[in-house]
Formats: structure tokens, C-alpha cells, sequence
């Protein structure tokens, strides 16, 4: 068996460093969006005060309030770039027609709850929204792209630094945040990677920047980054991580997919590094499930900050979280605001803490964050993997490997015991779940009479302690990602053979049904996890 990609696990007893267990990004506006369910139109200090107290009360530790994208600056209106005249921020003109900056209102409020206060900035917004500055500036573009500026250029480097420059210096925040997810690239794709000493000279210039006015302001301004969650990714882009930190350029960073949660990324590769400074490390939990119209759940939630946990994270960032507020703008299928604010952010004080989240149930999801049947470039032209474990049916003997992370002390054996009319008879835990651990995985393409040889770690699973189920029909739209008809298969999880941290399911096709075609695809894996209490 191909264990490629396995890591050793050395981080699980390391404990959280630093004051911060949540950190809190803001996402442009996209909490309050357009009506007036939270803030009102126009805005008002207090509709500001409001929002940022909540947070408090939810128990956000540090809040990331960002305040400028794609050219635009947002909260407050500056003559180094334009202002983000859009629907949902044009509520907040009156305010600062009448001489009030909301980003004074946002540090007030916080600096009275206790909470640090950091200005956010997306590196390369490509939403490709400020057309006027696109036509002022054409050879400033990365033309691959369509939009997105290259820092390769001298010109657009002083541009950035003169707009990140002048926030710390106006406004009493904490620091700032770079949001390099927000969208990848910041130099030509075929000369990203080798660029990587151009943006580590741009970071070593705005720590200087940020280390001089924390001096005139008699404190130290904190300088984060929010980056892609593999280092092999962020060198790729040209983002030399190891440098940032190992120069202590960067006091946190928050390893981020591209607006869905990864729960198989190997964080601990950032925190073996981090570790060896001060550097802290906030791994980033998302809003929207892959592939579905929904949001992620409590159970969902406690299992991507278990895995957080597990590889030594300091706590966890927030990123897209604000889509619990969506839901009367996107679709009738997505919980609405009613259900979800401020219930959602009250889920923080269980997540803060190591031992509550261990204390609940758990469901790992590991789905294809973009499917390349429906984002072949990635995710704005960022390359995302499409994880897949493919058995083509053409190959005698095909076998394909699927690596998932739990970081899970799994039990040793799973209890199913069944009374005299064939219903479980068991016990159910505080939750109304019966206690285990299973593990669930789709294969798109496989049919009855289709048989494969299934292993975790190494170790065959007998066929006999897996259920199968055939959706002839595949699933529809309105449960999410279509799929073609596929075989549901479940198992339940014990270790052995499962392990802590990486493991690889094994699959092997030994016997081919009858006039099926196509090969057999797994890219759809699930770990439910219910605790015994």
C-alpha cells in the first residue's frame, strides 16, 4: 500500500499558546449584506457597537475587521484609493457625511469589549468590481486573470504599502491582516513560485512600517497573514512562509481554504514551524459545506477544531462565516437568518475550549472542495486538487489509496447490540446518538455485482462488516452536488485498523460486474464520530 502523504503526528499534546482561541475575520460586508435585519440604512454607531459586542459576548477573542479589497477601500474614505461605493456598504455615507469614520466606531467598540482589533486586507481581490481602476492602471493587470494586479511591479508594491500604511497610522487598530486567499495569486501563475523574494521583501517593509508607528503609538502592532493551508501551496504562489516566520515578520498566521473548510489539511506542518518562534497558528473554520446548499453544522464544527487541536493549533480563525447570514439572499434551502444569528456565533464558546469540543459528537467531511466538473480552472484561477481515488475498470487488479485525517483516539471496538424484534438495544449518549465511530465513502460508478477489496491502514476489511448501499438514481441537485448512480459504503471505525491522525483507505477492484462501464471514483469520504458519556 502507497502511504504517500502520511504524516507522523508529534503535535497532539502540545498545548495552546497566546491569549487568542478565536479569531474573528469579517469578510468585507458580508454580515450585515443588504436590508436591515442588523444594521440599518443608513447605519448608525450604535448598529456598529451592536455587532462588535455580540462577537464579545459569543467569545471572539480578536476580531478581524477587513477594509479593503479590490482596489476599494471600505469604513472609511481615503485619497489613496477609491471607496467601495456598493449596495451594502453605501449605508454607511450618511455616517461619514456627518464627519464619523464607522472604522473609528469598529476600534472604539472594541477596545471597550476587550478585544483587539486588527484592519484586514485582501492582497488580490479578483472579483474583478472596480472596472474604473482596471482601465486607469491596464499594465498593472496579471492578464491571465483577468484581473488582480502583479506585485512583481515596483509601482503596484509602493501602491499597496502607501493604501496598508496610512490605516495603523490613522486608526487606532491593533495591526492587520493580509488575506492572500482572497484570490491566490499575486504574480503571473508561470512566474508565481519563483517570485517569492519579491512579496518576502514587501512583508519585511510593512512589518518595518508597522514596528514604527506601534513605537510612536507606545504598543506593538500585530502583523497576521491569511494564507492557502499547505506550505507547498503558499510556495507555489510565492509566499515563503518558513521565512515570514522563522525573520518574525509575522506574529500569527491562519492556514485558509478558499471559502470551504479543509478538514484533511495538514496544519501541524505550520505549527512545527511556528513553534519554533512565537508565531501563533489559527487554522480557519468555514461557513459553507462543499458541494451543498447549506452550512456547516455543531457536529461538523467540533470536528474540524478537533482536528485543529490535534495538530497543535493555537485556536482557530474564522473565514466565510458570515454565511450564516445568507440565507434569505441564496436559497430557500439554506438556513435563514432567524435560525442561525446569533445562535452561530454563540458555537464559539463550546469551540474555544479543547475539552467541550472533545465532549461532543463529531463529522468529518472529506469532499472535494471544488469538483473539477464544475471549476476545471479552480477556484478563480487558483489551483485547487481535486482528491480522488480512482479504479479503472480496464486495469486487472486496479487498486487507488484515499488519505483522511481523524484526529481521533477511536474505540476499540463498536458495541451494536440488538434486542428480540432486531432494534438496537444499546445505550444512546447525552446527544441521542448511539456511541462509535463510522466511517462512509461513495463510489461514483460502482454497480452491483461490482466487488472490491476494501483496507484501512494496510488491513483488509472484511466485506461482510461493510453495509452497501446502491443509489441507482445518484444524488440530485437539491441534496447537493449531482452525482451519476454510486454504491454508499459503511463501516464502522475501530483501531486498529484506524489510527490517529492520517489514514489510507485501500481499494482494490478484484471483480467487475457484468457490462458496467466507467471507472469506479471515491471522492466523497465521511467520518461520524458519536462519543461515549
Amino acid at each position: 500500500m502507497d502511504f504517500k502523504g502520511v504524516r507522523a503526528m508529534n503535535t497532539r499534546d502540545l498545548k495552546p499558546r497566546g491569549p487568542w482561541r478565536v479569531l474573528h475575520t469579517s469578510d468585507m460586508g458580508t454580515y450585515f449584506r443588504t436590508g436591515t435585519w442588523l444594521f440599518g440604512d443608513p447605519a448608525t454607531p450604535e448598529d456598529i457597537r451592536a455587532w462588535v459586542a455580540q462577537l464579545a459576548q459569543s467569545g471572539v477573542d480578536a476580531y478581524v475587521q477587513e477594509v479593503y479589497f479590490d482596489g476599494f477601500s471600505m469604513f472609511y474614505r481615503t485619497d489613496r484609493c477609491d471607496y467601495g461605493e456598493t449596495e451594502n456598504l453605501s449605508r454607511f455615507d450618511q455616517m461619514m457625511e456627518d464627519g464619523v469614520n464607522p472604522l473609528d466606531i469598529y476600534v472604539d467598540e472594541a477596545r471597550k469589549q476587550g478585544m483587539p482589533l486588527l484592519a484586514g486586507f485582501r492582497m488580490n481581490d479578483r472579483h474583478g468590481n472596480n472596472e474604473a481602476f482596471f482601465k486607469a492602471h491596464p499594465d498593472w493587470m496579471i492578464e491571465e486573470l483577468g484581473h488582480g494586479v502583479n506585485f512583481a511591479l515596483q509601482q503596484v508594491q509602493d501602491w499597496f504599502f502607501a493604501i496598508v500604511e496610512e490605516v495603523p497610522d490613522r486608526f487606532d487598530v491593533d495591526g492587520i491582516e493580509l488575506n492572500f486567499t482572497r484570490h491566490g495569486f499575486c504574480f503571473p501563475p508561470a512566474t508565481s513560485a519563483e517570485s517569492h523574494l519579491i512579496m518576502t521583501d514587501l512583508m519585511r517593509r510593512l512589518r518595518a512600517m508597522l514596528d514604527r508607528t506601534g513605537e510612536t503609538k507606545g504598543r506593538k502592532l500585530l502583523f497576521g497573514v491569511r494564507v492557502p493551508p499547505s506550505l507547498s501551496g503558499c510556495i507555489d504562489l510565492g509566499f515563503d512562509i518558513p521565512t515570514w516566520i522563522d525573520e518574525g515578520i509575522i506574529d500569527f498566521v491562519a492556514p485558509t481554504s478558499y471559502h470551504r473548510t479543509d478538514y484533511n489539511a495538514q496544519y501541524d506542518e505550520f505549527v512545527e514551524l511556528a513553534r519554533r518562534t512565537d508565531c501563533l497558528v489559527y487554522p480557519a473554520l468555514e461557513g459553507d459545506v462543499p458541494g451543498r446548499v447549506d452550512v456547516v453544522s455543531m457536529d461538523q464544527c467540533r470536528a474540524a477544531v478537533h482536528n485543529f487541536n490535534g495538530a497543535g493549533a493555537d485556536g482557530f480563525s474564522t473565514h466565510n462565516y458570515d454565511a450564516y447570514t445568507w440565507g434569505q439572499r441564496r436559497s430557500r434551502l439554506l438556513p435563514g437568518v432567524a435560525e442561525n444569528y446569533p445562535a452561530a456565533l454563540d458555537r464559539f464558546k463550546v469551540l474555544k475550549d479543547a475539552s467541550t469540543v472533545a465532549a461532543g459528537n463529531r463529522h468529518y467531511l472529506f469532499h472535494p472542495l471544488f469538483p473539477e466538473e464544475h471549476f476545471p480552472n479552480g477556484y478563480r484561477g487558483a489551483p485547487i486538487p481535486h482528491i480522488k481515488a480512482v479504479l479503472p475498470r480496464n486495469t486487472p487488479d486496479a487498486s487507488a489509496n484515499y488519505r483522511f485525517r481523524v484526529c481521533e483516539d477511536l474505540p476499540d471496538k463498536v458495541d451494536l447490540p440488538v434486542g428480540h424484534v432486531g432494534r438496537y438495544s444499546g445505550t444512546f449518549n447525552s446527544f441521542g446518538k448511539i456511541p462509535g465511530a463510522w466511517l462512509i465513502f461513495r463510489a461514483i460508478g460502482m454497480v452491483p455485482g461490482d466487488r472490491i477489496k476494501v483496507s484501512l491502514n494496510g488491513i483488509e476489511v472484511p466485506d461482510e462488516h461493510i453495509r452497501h448501499i446502491w443509489f441507482q438514481e445518484g444524488r440530485p441537485h437539491w441534496e447537493g452536488r449531482t452525482l451519476p448512480p454510486f454504491t454508499e459504503c459503511r463501516l464502522t471505525l475501530t483501531s486498529p485498523p484506524g489510527v490517529y491522525g492520517d489514514n489510507i483507505l485501500g481499494l482494490e477492484l478484484f471483480e467487475s460486474a457484468t457490462d458496467a462501464k466507467g471507472d469506479i471514483v471515491v471522492d466523497e469520504l465521511e467520518v461520524i464520530v458519536h462519543v461515549d458519556d
